[in-house]
């Protein structure tokens, strides 16, 4: 019986943390929540949020394009921290502009 106590103690430890660095494996988060709120806003009706799905789903495919482009690389971590990211973008936009 400890042990299952040992392994529901280090579940419950292991989703408190995955919880807290949500930011950390997902950097659309923002774009996700925004997602979530307009469903909740709008009585889950899918066809009123469309704008916000489809924000999010860009963000998911930017943000795999980029971590495709640092693992080719050798680039590590794949998914850059968080304190990296907005330059990441930056310099995304600005290549675009050219």
């Amino acid at each position: 019986m400890s042990t299952l106590n040992i392994n529901n103690k280090h579940i419950s430890t292991l989703k408190e943390k995955l919880t807290q660095d949500q930011h950390l494996i997902n950097p659309c988060l923002q774009e996700y929540n925004i997602s979530g709120k307009c469903l909740e806003d709008n009585k889950y009706e899918a066809n009123n949020c469309i704008m916000q799905f489809e924000n999010y789903k860009l963000c998911k495919k930017f943000w795999r394009a980029v971590m495709i482009n640092r693992k080719i690389r050798g680039i590590k971590p794949y998914l850059p921290l968080p304190e990296e990211r907005e330059k990441i973008k930056e310099e995304y936009l600005q290549s675009r502009k050219k």
